[in-house]
């Protein structure tokens, strides 16, 4: 086999390996990782576990109805009031 097939097979393995890494992260970055029930919420406990030290520490005031978890919009909102507090645009 000539070096030209073995680096085009190197490239065509190295590109599925990176495919399938890509494919079995979780879906919603930090926030989906954290959300060991995948319900769509975290608990103080799986956002404490997880790497969103920043819903953790904020967590009683993300928590806009009280319900003990919190979803990505309550995040969203929690975000936004702190942006326009500073004077900035609300992200969509």
């Amino acid at each position: 086999m000539n070096a030209i097939k073995k680096i085009g097979i190197a490239a065509v393995v190295a590109l599925a390996g990176l495919a399938a890494s890509i494919a079995s992260a979780a879906p919603g970055g930090k926030f989906g990782a954290a959300d060991g029930n995948k319900d769509g919420a975290l608990t103080k406990a799986e956002a404490c576990a997880g790497k969103t030290r920043h819903i953790c520490k904020n967590f009683e005031r993300m928590d806009a109805n009280k319900d003990g978890a919190v979803t990505r919009s309550e995040v969203k909102g929690f975000r936004n009031a702190k942006r326009v507090a500073k004077g900035l645009p609300v992200r969509p």
